[in-house]
């Protein structure tokens, strides 16, 4: 049985042009063509369709699509394989939510007005979805929200930092440093100690606008929050350091207090994954930390040796860093590569 371009249009639901398109990139190129040159679709070219639209549905390029099926890897086999994955993954996160749409619905039945935390759950699970937690995680986060003493804390600690920051409070001030601390173990708390799920917070509240007014932190409140609790961790560097190189630190260390968090994510991601720590992306992060950890100490590279030393031995400079052991580990021995020292 062959198609006409129309037909084949018509019962996918594509349309001519976007077929026209994939036989111009030669993606899709019919097998046959009638005498008068009308494109003719046979059952082969149908089924490398499907794979096409099913690797689309997996967010790959064109490009990328074509790569994949010039390979082993675009059996039709495997691509319903990893279409099937991604579905159940898919019903897995929806029928989550419905759950929670429906305990929020018998509330507001009730005449009773869901939490904050009820509606962050909501929001959170339509918005990031898997863009930065798995179901695991999702659930982790969940318990520790239903415990009665979390939505009270975040209030408690939410207004804290309304109050510094409306009263002109810096964040190196010796004030804003017990209110970063308290926040970091909050979010400490939520995360089972997870180090590497408290960047993933981190990395949500500060690309989602759309929470802000739920969590009552917009992106100033968690750069005050983060700078803070760099001038707190800076600290704790004065026993191990001269004062000359205290005043150094003090001109250098929390100017890279953004460029951090984003940097440790995507290390943690390549880790993993199992990334080879010589491969060359896990090559290029490790020449970005180890610019940036050189940066912190001025380019004093006696200081920035000091700073590596206490942060391996004291576990309150490396508490709500991002960076456990593991972690360090992996980075480290990426850096050795470059003939440079471990991470601090």
């Amino acid at each position: 049985m062959l198609l006409k371009i129309g037909e084949l249009a018509r019962r996918t639901g594509l349309t001519v042009r976007a077929l026209r398109h994939y036989d111009d990139i030669a993606l899709l190129v019919p097998s046959q063509r009638s005498s008068s040159g009308y494109r003719l679709y046979d059952h082969k070219d149908v089924a490398r369709l499907y794979r096409i639209q099913a690797l689309r549905r997996l967010d790959l390029s064109l490009a990328d699509i074509q790569a994949l099926l010039a390979n082993a890897a675009g059996d039709i086999a495997q691509v319903v394989a990893r279409q099937l994955a991604q579905l159940d993954h898919e019903i897995q996160q929806a029928s989550a939510l419905r759950s929670h749409l429906h305990a929020l619905q018998a509330q507001l039945r009730a005449d009773h007005e869901p939490g904050i935390d009820d509606w962050l759950f909501a929001l959170e699970s339509m918005v990031t979805g898997t863009k930065y937690f798995s179901d695991a995680e999702q659930r982790t986060l969940q318990a520790q929200r239903d415990s009665a003493a979390a939505a009270p804390l975040r209030a408690e600690l939410s207004a804290w930092l309304r109050r510094l920051v409306a009263t002109g409070v810096a964040p190196e001030d010796p004030q804003a440093q017990p209110l970063a601390q308290r926040w970091i173990a909050m979010l400490l708390e939520e995360t089972g100690g997870d180090e590497g799920l408290l960047m993933k917070l981190y990395a949500m509240h500060w690309n989602e606008p759309s929470l802000h007014a739920l969590t009552g932190v917009d992106r100033a409140g968690i750069r005050y929050i983060s700078q803070a609790m760099a001038f707190a961790r800076l600290q704790r560097y004065a026993p191990h350091c001269s004062a000359d190189e205290m005043h150094t630190l003090r001109q250098h260390y929390v100017a890279q207090t953004d460029a951090w968090p984003p940097l440790i994510a995507q290390v943690r991601q390549q880790m993993l994954a199992s990334a080879p720590a010589d491969g060359a992306t896990m090559r290029a992060l490790a020449e970005r930390w180890q610019a940036l950890s050189l940066a912190k100490a001025g380019g004093d590279t006696a200081l920035h040796a000091k700073l590596q030393s206490a942060f391996r031995h004291d576990a309150a400079l490396r508490f709500g860093s991002g960076i456990d052991e593991t972690l360090a580990a992996y980075v480290g021995q990426a850096i050795a590569q470059l003939g440079a020292v471990s991470p601090s």
